[in-house]
């Protein structure tokens, strides 16, 4: 997912600035490429927020109005259909009053019925969205 932050109000500049994402249900962040990020200096570090590594919270030494943009790349451990959007929160470590939260989700849904992994067949057809 391609990630960008920027200041939108006024001219000014965030000190630290901090990035939390979410994955939808049944993906995970893939940690070398968080790790490749750092060493090509596009951010400070970075550090999994939770044990299945779908949360992670990322550092920036700071934001300005010029977008500041990476990709945080995501695997999918497991099937799961009718994903719920995520939140993406970005704030400025030493003044939390100066934050901004979206939800947001990158999976086009399948039906229920697509997460049988013996086929359509072996799906209850009393699923939501099966016929």
């Amino acid at each position: 997912m391609l990630v960008c932050a920027a200041v939108k109000r006024g001219n000014s500049t965030t000190n630290m600035a901090i990035i939390e994402l979410s994955c939808p249900s049944g993906y995970e962040f893939l940690d070398d490429t968080l790790d490749d990020l750092k060493e090509e200096k596009l951010i400070k570090r970075w550090e999994q927020a939770n044990r299945d590594n779908s949360k992670v919270t990322v550092y920036l030494d700071s934001l300005n109005i010029n977008e500041t943009c990476f990709t945080a790349s995501a695997f999918r451990a497991s099937r799961v259909s009718g994903h719920a959007k995520v939140p993406a929160k970005v704030y400025d470590y030493y003044d939390v009053r100066r934050e901004t939260e979206i939800s947001y989700t990158f999976i086009d849904d399948a039906p229920a019925c697509e997460m049988c992994p013996l086929g359509r067949e072996s799906c209850n057809e009393n699923r939501v969205g099966c016929s």
